[in-house]
């Protein structure tokens, strides 16, 4: 019987080795998995991570959108409403005025900037008006006056070219400009009356030139 039981346990022993094995086998496996998962898991919350720190760089804790390094924060006004803007000393103040007033620019408004009483000349930079950080600037959107036509011009100013009575004021005006010209070269040809016509006929035409330009 003990020759029997001995020539059993090397068997038992292998059995139980084999078993051994699987289960390290096994334990491997469950670790390689939990691995990945764990990778998995990391790799998510970086990305989520990622994902909260590109939207606080974008929006700031007021809801307000974030000034860029370099840039101070001020507000613009207009009319009742307040915004929150953001400007650099060395920019200029239609780059300001396009980053900001775009769609009202494009539907073809004027826009006028106002700080401290000063109004902003757009070839110029915003740094030259010691605007300060949170300060307020004022902004006023007009819609632009039409342009006049460009052939309704020209037949305007022809028209008043041919009207008669212009035609006569600027016709007497170069005979008037010849006779005092003349009489500066030559005033020996002049005599007193005829200084005193020549005078009283220019008064005449430059009281008839202003009551045409005033009508």
């Amino acid at each position: 019987m003990d020759a029997h039981e001995e020539q059993l346990s090397p068997r038992g022993r292998d059995g139980l080795d084999e078993w051994t094995l699987v289960d390290q086998e096994a334990e491997g496996m469950a670790r390689v998995v939990e691995g990945t998962s764990s990778t998995a898991d990391l790799e998510e919350q970086n990305r989520q991570g990622e994902e909260t720190r590109r939207t606080s760089d974008e929006i700031s804790a007021d809801g307000e959108p974030a000034i860029p390094p370099g840039y101070l924060q001020i507000r613009v006004r207009v009319g009742e409403q307040v915004r929150p803007a953001y400007f650099k000393a060395t920019q200029h103040v239609d780059d300001f005025t396009t980053k900001f007033f775009g769609e009202e620019l494009a539907e073809g408004k004027r826009i006028r900037l106002i700080y401290m009483g000063m109004l902003l000349i757009q070839d110029r930079t915003m740094g030259e008006y010691g605007i300060e950080e949170n300060g307020v600037i004022h902004v006023v959107i007009n819609d632009s006056p039409p342009q006049p036509h460009p052939e309704a011009s020209q037949v305007v100013e022809l028209k008043g070219l041919a009207n008669p009575a212009n035609t006569l004021l600027i016709s007497t005006g170069f005979i008037l400009y010849g006779l005092w010209t003349l009489f500066y070269h030559f005033p020996h040809l002049f005599s007193w009356k005829a200084i005193v016509l020549l005078a009283l006929l220019s008064v005449v035409h430059i009281s008839a030139t202003v009551s045409r330009l005033t009508t």
